[in-house]
């Protein structure tokens, strides 16, 4: 390239003038090198000037140096030209090829339906015989296309912070799960192990007389120590089976847990609004419907109490037989109308038991994901809007 070109500030490109960096004017510099410029461009082209940029440097101050070089005839800017130039070739040629503004609104239309707008933005703002009111056309829609971006990128970062968080939940949530089912599976083989070696003990003791007894009274001996083997036998069994549910609960629920998360776009309306968002969610009536909540924490129960009373219902507890014995569940679910459990905060055994008590009776069962009272009032929610409909 010619000195006089580079003096004067235009060139020859497919019969039409073209307006160097330097020549355009200043209020397009920013958004050129902001659109047409990528990060790894100025990074090369400090290297290529062997610029030394200070420790606490970010890419804004990057962006205002380039910004600023580009405005005069010196070596920055002749490389910032040669490096758009050469990666925009194809586009500077369509636009030199065409002669009509309506050719050039066309090709810019083209570029803002594609999404290739860095290359047909340098091809126009560098063509020196295309109309001023194209250019400035294009740069408004390069600000709001800029500002349009931001805003997504904002709300991306506040769906991703959102995402992570639920994830560390889940995670959490998997981790005590796992924890329990270890500990669950640990009390369980214990208590296998000490049924096996009752029935050992029993099976030895069965062959060994300590005294000669009366025929008679030796079979009923061994009829009933035959009677406690088997009852030991099937309890062994017995045992094993529910551990073996236990470890496929757990599973299921892993599985559910570890299941990927998709964030609806459908717009919720005020209707589908949950409670604790802009729109309060109204109290559903439970039209005097018993809810027998098993599991939980003891600290939220009257929370979860005033919870269903104040929507025309009644509660019913069990703690699924830490302090309470299991034999009350048959009796709390024949009274109930709706059995609610939270999956975190109860044993596997009662959870099973009473899903199974449910099923026997034809009663609702509703498992929860959390024991929180959130999860509470909006499973509440959820029943209220049912007996409404009936």
């Amino acid at each position: 390239m010619c000195d006089r070109c580079d003096e004067g500030g235009t060139e020859r490109a497919g019969g039409q003038q073209r307006r160097k960096l330097w020549v355009v004017p200043r209020q397009y510099h920013c958004a050129v090198i902001g659109t047409c410029l990528t990060p790894d461009d100025l990074a090369w082209m400090c290297r290529r000037l062997s610029l030394t940029l200070s420790p606490d440097a970010g890419e804004y101050d990057v962006h205002r140096y380039f910004v600023e070089q580009a405005g005069t005839l010196n070596p920055v800017a002749k490389l910032m030209n040669k490096r758009l130039d050469e990666k925009y070739s194809g586009e500077i040629r369509r636009f030199a090829r065409e002669r009509t503004e309506e050719g050039w609104n066309a090709l810019w239309d083209a570029a803002l339906a594609t999404g290739n707008i860095a290359p047909a933005f340098w091809a126009l703002v560098s063509h020196a015989t295309l109309p001023d009111s194209l250019r400035v056309r294009a740069y408004g829609d390069v600000h709001m296309l800029s500002h349009l971006m931001g805003g997504a990128n904002r709300r991306q970062i506040k769906e991703n912070q959102e995402l992570t968080r639920r994830c560390a939940e889940l995670e959490a949530r998997v981790a005590r799960t796992e924890r329990a089912a270890i500990e669950r599976a640990a009390e369980k083989d214990a208590r296998i192990q000490a049924l096996e070696a009752e029935v050992i003990r029993l099976r030895v003791a069965g062959t060994v007389t300590a005294t000669p007894a009366p025929v008679r009274d030796a079979a009923l001996r061994a009829k009933r120590r035959q009677r406690e083997m088997d009852t030991l036998a099937r309890r062994v069994a017995v045992e094993r089976l529910r551990a073996r549910h236990a470890e496929a609960e757990v599973e299921r629920l892993r599985r559910l847990i570890d299941a990927p998360t998709t964030v609806s776009k459908r717009p919720t309306t005020p209707r589908e609004a949950p409670c604790g968002a802009e729109a309060p969610c109204a109290p559903a009536n439970l039209d005097g419907q018993a809810i027998l909540y098993v599991g939980g924490r003891p600290s939220l129960l009257p929370h979860l109490r005033a919870a269903v009373e104040s929507r025309n219902g009644s509660l019913l507890h069990h703690d699924g037989g830490f302090e309470q014995a299991a034999g009350k569940l048959e009796g709390l679910v024949e009274r109930a109308d709706v059995v609610v459990c939270p999956i975190d905060c109860v044993s596997h055994d009662a959870c099973l038991r009473v899903k199974g008590l449910c099923r026997r009776m034809q009663k609702p069962f509703v498992p929860i994901r959390s024991a929180g009272a959130s999860s509470f009032r909006k499973m509440l929610g959820e029943i209220g809007a049912v007996a409404g409909e009936g």
